[in-house]
């Protein structure tokens, strides 16, 4: 087979694989799709690109870690993780209430962030904030609810953005450093804190979107696709972090930060 010929032959695939997915037909031979279109198409049959993310070791202490037998667990800003995350999954035993602005698939309570106060206090033997502080205009609030919601020794985790492209959702205000995260847990006691997002874990996502974006000519359409292909051409870059995200070093470009921190026992909601 020549290579017109293949080339033929992969564009046909390609086209006959888009119509049966989005019920367009030919009609007198042709068929009737844009530019556009096609590429959209094809874009939807692309397998998905691998995570720019290398989780270089083992997260101990868990929250987890922390849980009394038939905990209550609020995941906050939760969508449809319901408390399934890198550091691990919620015990089997566990009650997670999961809390978002929106409702949606899995989503138990909506509620804002900042206000909570239709959950009753001292409830949760653990609050998570994963991704979440970065969205809210008023952090410390949120973590003032955190405070309210944990019974005496509860446990809080909170994960949040540093060194991490601008991801709207609907609004992104914010990046944390782990010193900022310490400093908005300062009533709690913090059991640990760090990253879990190595330096080139976050070089890796960082040149992706600056390579697609020095070559897109401006397109939102280019710029999509070639973040799709960088992933694939650079996602090898993460695997450094097995060696160098364990430097000390390693925090002048951590992608990420967290705390645990854990109410204090004896101590009610303000």
């Amino acid at each position: 087979m020549n290579r017109r010929k293949l080339w033929a032959f992969i564009t046909k695939t390609i086209a006959t694989s888009y119509c049966a997915r989005t019920n367009i037909h030919e009609e007198k031979g042709s068929t009737q799709m844009t530019m556009r279109s096609f590429f959209r198409g094809l874009y939807r049959c692309l397998p998905a690109a691998p995570s720019t993310n290398y989780l270089y070791r083992r997260f101990k202490p868990s929250p987890y870690d922390f849980l009394p037998q038939q905990a209550t667990i609020y995941d906050i800003g939760a969508k449809s993780a319901a408390g399934r995350y890198a550091f691990g999954v919620p015990p089997s035993d566990a009650r997670v209430v999961t809390i978002d602005l929106f409702a949606g698939p899995g989503v138990d309570v909506v509620a804002d962030a900042h206000d909570l106060g239709l959950l009753p206090a001292s409830s949760a033997d653990c609050v998570l904030i994963v991704s979440v502080l970065e969205y809210c205009h008023t952090p410390q609030q949120v973590v003032a609810q955190a405070y309210r919601l944990l019974k005496p020794g509860g446990t809080l985790y909170i994960g949040a953005a540093f060194l991490l492209k601008l991801s709207p959702d609907p609004i992104d205000y914010y990046r944390f450093s782990v010193h900022a995260l310490r400093h908005l847990c300062r009533d709690f006691e913090i059991v640990d804190s760090g990253s879990n997002r190595g330096p080139a874990s976050t070089m890796c996502d960082l040149n992706v979107h600056y390579l697609a974006m020095l070559f897109c000519f401006g397109s939102s359409a280019v710029y999509r696709l070639l973040t799709y292909t960088l992933r694939w051409l650079l996602f090898w870059t993460k695997y450094a972090d097995a060696i160098i995200a364990r430097y000390s070093l390693a925090a002048v470009l951590q992608g990420t930060a967290y705390v645990i921190a854990r109410k204090k026992s004896g101590e009610g909601a303000p």
